[in-house]
């Protein structure tokens, strides 16, 4: 699993706190992009509320991210959230933000991608998602 960058750099030096993308910032800056690692793109949360984009190559890259076997949660038509199958069993902390984004309580580190019901495989999770999940839950 290999963290990438959360915030983007514009190119004229300065961070953003509110864009993934050039179209969405308010500003409009042009941005370069954090460096692509192999594998679908995913959003990492954790239960102390931090969001990450990682890279997950294989089925050990989402056991690591979620600390053991995995279960998925469909949140809608295009995206999955993938969580501790025993997160319960072993007494992992509340997921507060990813409680509130699948609709039940959720335990453990979690990690949203998108989903191809074509060929039911896990895909990049969308960046409109990331944007509105970092809108809603960033401090």
């Amino acid at each position: 699993m290999t963290i990438t960058a959360w915030i983007a750099t514009h190119s004229d030096g300065t961070t953003c706190t509110v864009a993934t993308t050039t179209a969405d910032c308010p500003h409009n800056h042009a941005y370069t992009a954090p460096t692509e690692a192999p594998g679908v793109k995913g959003l990492l949360i954790t239960t102390a509320g931090e969001l990450a984009i990682a890279a997950f190559a294989e089925l050990e890259d989402y056991q690591r991210a979620v600390g053991g076997y995995i279960e998925t949660v469909s949140l809608d038509d295009r995206h999955d959230l993938i969580a501790n199958e025993e997160g319960l069993i072993q007494h992992l902390p509340m997921n507060l933000i990813a409680s509130a984004i699948a609709k039940r309580p959720l335990v453990g580190d979690v990690v949203i991608v998108g989903f191809d019901d074509a060929s039911g495989d896990f895909v990049d999770v969308d960046d409109s998602i990331v944007d509105s999940i970092r809108r809603t839950f960033s401090a």
